[in-house]
């Protein structure tokens, strides 16, 4: 046990394949989503959906703002604590770890500030939330860092038990502040436990020193990272915030309940993007172009094979999914539901293509962030435009038809770049997408029982299993594959 309970030192190296540290990888953020998942229905069952928006938009706030430095230092940790052990250079990824911790320490406590005006300002949440915002910030920003500069390290099991007990401290303290009453410090838990985390799993200090080329290049790589991920991960967080703004305080409810339900189903992709990361990283400090390629295809695969079965059949089922998870009182969020699933669906599918050009370098990265910039713009536009006739809905459209643009773009990039057979597997994809939307579109006009959305559901699924079949056979031939790290 004492070696989970130390200051995170870099040289440590745990090699394993990449399924293993995938599915430690998935323990992890399974525990994190599975935390911000009962939140939400705790909040939602007890509360109703006005606290349920209020307490959501206040939570978007913090973690928007932790994009403008804080998450793409964690990001910058993996790639280049992973790019310096890839080279031998044990001393100056723990260098990396120490320089990029101090810069984002800086940032977190200027954010957790403009966090709070912002939700007394904006949003006109109460003193107690708006204060709790600003520590989530904090705790957030702490977590993520930490938790990135594990993932460069390659020690995902141990960042795999921290998620996991500091996910059920913050549920056991939530029960606390809901027993007690305590609204105004609803965020607190989970302010706590990423906070802890990060306390425990701080990088330890390192002697060795950065050329300024170097630390540059890293700075350039965090502005790149902070444009990328505040137009992408950050367009989730604002479509709250503009639900919030736009809709009633019952409407936002509703959105932040299909919201939640929509999301969890990413953290099997952004596991795998974690863990995927700092191993293709270390592949580009050794030149293996080809060991690139061949994870950038099987990832690829991987996840059109699994994300459209899993988020379509939900899609079809979303109003019985929320008859069970919410209740009756949150029923007018069954369309919401079903179009969100449908555009996170789509987020999930460039990951390892994202990953690679990310991997390249400078230019990559640069590319990426252009795409999800362009991306922001056009879902403000929609916004604007369709809000006066649609309401909170056009937030959903708006984020729909963004995700789809946003997402084809970096997948053709890397066809292209790395001439990947990718024809078929792409055509299966619109075929199982058009069955998923005629279902939709059923069940959008006739309103049919929920039960009849289950079973379009599990159709869906044989289907699915009939069209990608060779897909499914050659991943499972594969399945024992190791990639080195």
């Amino acid at each position: 046990m004492s070696r989970f309970i130390r200051r995170t030192d870099v040289s440590k190296s745990a090699t394993s394949a990449l399924s293993r540290r995938w599915l430690f990888g998935l323990m992890g953020t399974l525990s994190q989503g599975l935390v911000r998942f009962l939140y939400n229905i705790l909040l939602g069952r007890f509360l109703g959906p006005v606290a349920l928006g209020t307490v959501n938009s206040a939570m978007s706030v913090a973690l928007l703002l932790s994009l403008l430095w804080p998450t793409s230092s964690g990001q910058a940790a993996t790639r280049f604590v992973a790019q310096m052990r890839g080279a031998g250079k044990m001393d100056h990824a723990q260098a990396v770890a120490n320089y990029l911790g101090r810069r984002m320490l800086g940032s977190a406590a200027v954010l957790a500030l403009a966090t709070v005006g912002i939700c007394l300002t904006v949003l006109h949440a109460d003193l107690g939330t708006s204060l709790s915002a600003g520590l989530l910030l904090l705790g957030y920003a702490t977590w993520s860092f930490t938790r990135g500069v594990q993932y460069g390290a390659g020690q995902i099991e141990r960042a795999a038990i921290w998620d996991a007990l500091s996910a059920a401290a913050s549920l056991v303290m939530l029960v606390l502040v809901l027993v007690l009453g305590a609204n105004a410090v609803l965020l607190v838990p989970l302010a706590l436990s990423y906070g802890v985390y990060g306390i425990v799993c701080w990088p330890k200090s390192g002697s060795a020193e950065l050329d300024k080329p170097f630390v540059k290049q890293m700075n350039r790589f965090v502005i790149y990272g902070v444009l990328g991920t505040v137009s992408s991960t950050g367009l989730l967080q604002l479509s709250m915030i503009a639900a919030k703004l736009v809709g009633s305080g019952h409407d936002a409810g509703l959105y932040a309940a299909a919201l939640s339900l929509a999301t969890p189903a990413t953290m099997v992709a952004r596991t795998l993007s974690q863990v995927l990361f700092p191993t293709m990283a270390e592949a580009g400090g050794r030149g293996d172009q080809t060991s690139m390629k061949t994870q950038t295809d099987l990832v690829t695969r991987g996840l059109l094979v699994t994300m459209l079965p899993v988020f379509g059949a939900m899609a079809l089922a979303a109003p019985l999914m929320l008859q069970v998870l919410y209740g009756e009182r949150f029923a007018g969020a069954a369309q919401m539901l079903s179009l969100l699933l449908i555009a996170v669906m789509f987020t999930t599918l460039p990951v390892a293509a994202v990953n690679r050009l990310n991997a390249q370098g400078i230019e990559g990265a640069r590319f990426v962030s252009i795409v999800a910039a362009c991306g922001l713009v056009l879902a403000v536009l929609l916004w604007v435009v369709l809000t006066p006739s649609m309401g909170v809905m056009a937030i959903v459209v708006g984020y729909l038809v963004t995700t789809v643009c946003t997402s084809t773009l970096p997948i053709g990039r890397i066809w292209l770049l790395e001439n990947q057979k990718w024809a078929g597997l792409f055509s299966r994809l619109a075929a199982g997408t058009a069955l998923v939307a005629v279902g939709l579109a059923y069940t959008f006009t006739a309103n049919p029982p929920q039960w009849v959305g289950l079973v379009m559901a599990v159709a869906f699924l044989f289907a699915w299993s009939l069209i990608s079949l060779k897909d499914i056979q050659l991943l499972w031939r594969l399945r024992t594959r190791k990639v080195s790290s």
